[in-house]
């Protein structure tokens, strides 16, 4: 017996000696792209599809096109109304943008006239083919494809063009402006770049009032998330985008990166004369959610914490022998995933498209391991509010959260704890409300979850319960009851 068990010991160490050496890069939970280079032909646009073409047109009037507002922001809803047209009519509607990068997006979808000649989106779906499916005003807005595989980019302000073709030739066009987040100066806000100990973009407004003030903390990727801070600070926040590793002064890797970090920008804030001290939330996503529930269980020094795609545990680093947080010196308790789990996702590298969560999933195996590990959200002195994608391909993090509100009840939290889960929503869904969300779906680099459509109404939903929660936890908030 004594020797079967030193094998074991030997095997486990030879394995994890080789996983060493084969995770130079850092594998886990990896950086998603937002630019991924592989073309994915269900996710560009073809503008030779013509869904009106295989149904019978018959004699077609030309129809008034109205569209309204004719100037809007990115969240805002938009109009499209076309009335004056024969009973039960068919056309195209088509939607057309190049984005601040150059990039042209199309989306098109066939709609049949009602019996008074009008078609209206809002409540009506369209009949055939087409970019989306269902009853959704802005359907046409997030269900936008671009000409080559990309994200899209909204760094200044756009012209859209909406288009309706009667099938004989005539062709209603209308144009309007939809206005940027990311051009903060129309809402008469600073952007302050601090670089030293810190490193963090500040957006304060111009105005002598305090403010309640979100801290962001993006995923792995720890990219800055010039979107999304310019789009919370135009609602009336003071937002800071703060990195917490990647940059000079900061941990190189995601690994050991000290709670005491947050602590220092936190008390920095309160020292701000345009931040209300008592009104402060975390944001974060993916291991950024993890940073901000870990925190909040060790300090009492924030008013509510939002976690998009979080965790209900502290993961290892890219490393896996290394932890990804520290505290008063020390790594923190970390799950990982089996050996041999890992060995098995390793090997399926080369060009396939990689499914990271068997690998995620693993780590709950280990059921002493992941207690360890356990985020003490009984410690947390605040409300929280939790938003996971169920087809998550990363990690379980509609799992996680549900172990979150689980251990909540168990201990008989004291705060609101909300959850809300998308179907056909993955990883990367966050983006703003009417822009078209990345479809990770057949990436073949790395597979995130969700579709087109679920990952784009996930992101709708989401920002609106997200703007519910931070109103009445921090107030001056500027709701957006946007559906679809």
């Amino acid at each position: 017996m004594k020797i079967v068990t030193i094998l074991k010991k030997v095997f486990k160490i030879i394995s994890l000696t080789v996983l060493l050496i084969l995770i130079p890069s850092g594998l886990f939970y990896s950086c998603i792209s937002s630019y991924p280079s592989s073309r994915v032909n269900s996710q560009l646009l073809n503008s030779d599809t013509k869904p009106c073409n295989t149904l019978e047109i018959k004699t077609a009037k030309k129809g008034t096109l109205q569209v309204t507002p004719d100037i809007s922001y990115a969240d805002d809803k938009v109009a499209i109304h076309i009335t004056g047209l024969q009973p039960f009519q068919i056309g195209s509607l088509k939607l057309s943008v190049i984005d601040s990068k150059d990039i042209r997006w199309e989306s098109v979808a066939c709609f049949q006239a009602n019996e008074y000649g009008e078609i209206n989106p809002e409540n009506q779906a369209p009949i055939a083919g087409g970019s989306y499916e269902g009853k959704h005003t802005m359907g046409l807005f997030w269900s936008l494809k671009p000409e080559k595989l990309s994200s899209f980019h909204f760094d200044t302000d756009l012209n859209f063009t909406i288009s309706f073709d009667t099938g004989d030739g005539d062709r209603l066009t209308r144009t309007i402006l939809r206005k940027s987040y990311e051009n903060i100066e129309n809402h008469n806000i600073t952007k302050k770049e601090i670089r030293n100990k810190m490193v963090a973009n500040f957006y304060l407004h111009e105005t002598n009032n305090q403010r309640p003030t979100v801290v962001l903390l993006a995923g792995s990727g720890g990219n800055f998330q010039h979107r999304k801070a310019g789009y919370l600070a135009s609602k009336g926040y003071n937002v800071l985008d703060l990195k917490y590793f990647g940059a000079k002064n900061l941990p190189e890797q995601l690994e050991n990166v000290p709670l005491e970090y947050l602590h220092t920008a936190i008390n920095w804030l309160k020292n701000q004369s345009t931040v209300d001290a008592s009104k402060i939330t975390l944001m974060g996503r993916s291991k950024g959610a993890e940073y901000a529930l870990l925190y909040a269980s060790k300090y009492n020094d924030v008013n509510a914490v939002v976690s998009v795609v979080g965790s209900s545990v502290t993961w290892s680093s890219k490393r896996y022998i290394k932890s990804s947080w520290s505290y008063n010196g020390k790594g923190v308790p970390k799950a990982r995933g089996s050996i041999t789990e890992a060995i098995r996702f390793l090997k399926s590298m080369g060009g396939k498209a990689q499914v990271q969560l068997p690998y995620m999933l693993s780590a709950f195996e280990k059921t002493k391991r992941i207690e360890k590990s356990s985020i003490k959200i009984e410690n947390i002195k605040c409300p929280i509010l939790l938003i996971s994608g169920e087809d998550d391909l990363q990690w379980p993090s509609t799992m996680m959260s549900n172990r979150i509100k689980v251990r909540a009840e168990k201990y008989k939290f004291k705060y609101e704890i909300k959850h809300y889960s998308y179907e056909n929503a993955g990883h990367q869904f966050d983006d703003l409300p009417f822009i078209p969300q990345i479809d990770f779906s057949n990436i073949s680099t790395w597979k995130s979850g969700g579709n087109f459509q679920g990952n784009a109404l996930a992101s709708i939903d989401s920002w609106n319960r997200v703007f519910i929660f931070l109103n009445k936890q921090l107030g001056n908030m500027e709701l957006n009851k946007s559906k679809s």
